[in-house]
């Protein structure tokens, strides 16, 4: 190979390589579509549980808080000692 020949290799190389990548498969495209779509979904299903379990543990958080008081309200009557 000659040094001409290598010099207009290495020149169109890039040329080359920057029309393939203008020629893009619309079906990979949809699939990526569909695939980004499928992943908004589970995230929107992720926030929501996570929001429904924040709520139950905020819940669960408002009675156990109940039931402290009154558990220290009966050991105060009652003249019971309580670990804390």
């Amino acid at each position: 190979m000659t040094s001409h020949t290598a010099r207009r290799l290495l020149l169109a190389l890039p040329l080359l390589a920057a029309v393939s990548a203008c020629g893009r498969n619309p079906e990979a495209e949809a699939k990526q579509q569909e695939l980004n779509i499928q992943l908004g979904d589970a995230v929107n299903q992720f926030q929501g549980e996570h929001a429904d379990l924040r709520a139950t543990i905020d819940s669960l958080r408002y009675v156990i808080a109940k039931q402290d008081t009154t558990i220290q309200r009966m050991a105060a009557v009652t003249g019971v000692p309580i670990a804390k």
